[in-house]
């Protein structure tokens, strides 16, 4: 009957409900089970294959950590047209209508895919400092939403490889769709790999995104 007085008691006391509140919220956090998605065979398949060629890896190596144009001879291409080819077609006409297209587009894959890293690294970066002070249940909610965001573009990348591989004037669409296609590929396999670390805890979380970012620096 004592106990059952003092509780009351404290449960009366100015900002009671709100401290109850937090203890439930943070007990329910840890019970959370994180639903870890299963990507597709097609997107493990793709998740592998070559994005570059091994050829130009220097080439992708320093648009990784430099900023600045490929100077190709028939144009010149900057960090503002690697951004619009890392959207969704239909391309930029000077990027894609250029005579020596298909000649140079080995070296513009492995500066294209450079300049993706290059990004990744960055937004990993400042995710990281965000990720250390989200509790399990806001980095469950946030890799979630971020794989299904991006398990969407990739959907509409495999739709654009698709409808412009139908016509032969239309190749660097396709081309360049489809490096996209590869890049979130690894990107989603990386944020399933996220998810089921979390599984074990937010430390083995920040320790799996520390080790991916160490691999690009």
């Amino acid at each position: 009957m004592a106990r059952r007085i003092q509780r009351l008691q404290r449960s009366l006391q100015p900002g009671a409900k709100e401290i109850r509140s937090e203890q439930n919220r943070r007990a329910y956090a840890k019970r959370k089970i994180v639903v870890v998605p299963e990507p597709s065979r097609v997107i493990r398949e793709l998740s592998a294959m070559e994005i570059s060629e091994d050829t130009y890896n220097h080439l992708y190596a320093h648009y990784s950590i430099t900023a600045g144009p490929l100077k190709l001879p028939d144009i010149v291409l900057t960090d503002t047209d690697f951004q619009n080819m890392m959207g969704h077609p239909p391309y930029s006409s000077p990027i894609v209508n250029f005579p020596s297209f298909e000649k140079d587009w080995p070296v513009i894959s492995a500066a294209f895919h450079g300049y993706a890293t290059r990004n990744f690294v960055l937004a990993q970066t400042r995710w990281i400092d965000e990720a250390a002070n989200r509790d399990r249940a806001s980095l469950s909610s946030e890799l979630t939403k971020q794989y299904q965001q991006l398990m969407g573009e990739w959907e509409c990348f495999g739709i654009e490889v698709r409808e412009y591989g139908k016509d032969p004037d239309c190749f660097p669409m396709e081309l360049i769709a489809f490096q996209n296609r590869l890049w979130a590929s690894r990107r989603l396999m990386w944020l399933a790999a996220d998810l089921e670390c979390l599984n074990e805890g937010t430390d083995c979380l920040l320790e799996a995104l520390q080790a991916r970012l160490s691999h690009f620096i």
